[in-house]
């Protein structure tokens, strides 16, 4: 395994996903039960991040806990959400795979 992360690191890509969710501090923090200037801290790397916390912040963001671990990935946008659930939704293994090579042209 590499070198770990800092909370520097890992409160960059807090702010990363909370932008691209759209999201203010005060709503990441409102989402969380804990203050804008708390959520501040978080992503200055300035305060550490306990599991817990960590995991709040993921479930708020809609996001599983490894992104902050793993290569930034964009969290999925709306329209991608949809598309995705849509497919898993679709019961008929011929219609799925008549999907995915109509998507492969």
């Amino acid at each position: 395994m590499g070198d770990n992360l800092t909370s520097k690191e890992i409160g960059e890509r807090l702010r990363h996903f909370r932008k691209a969710g759209g999201l203010t501090q005060e709503q990441l923090a409102e989402r969380t039960g804990v203050s804008y200037q708390q959520i501040q801290l978080y992503e200055s790397g300035k305060s550490r991040l306990n599991t817990d916390k960590l995991q709040s912040l993921a479930k708020a963001l809609s996001l599983p806990v490894a992104v902050f671990f793993d290569e930034v990935v964009a969290p999925l946008t709306l329209e991608e959400k949809k598309l995705l659930n849509a497919y898993r939704a679709v019961a008929s293994p011929e219609v799925r795979q008549f999907i995915l090579h109509c998507l492969a042209k």
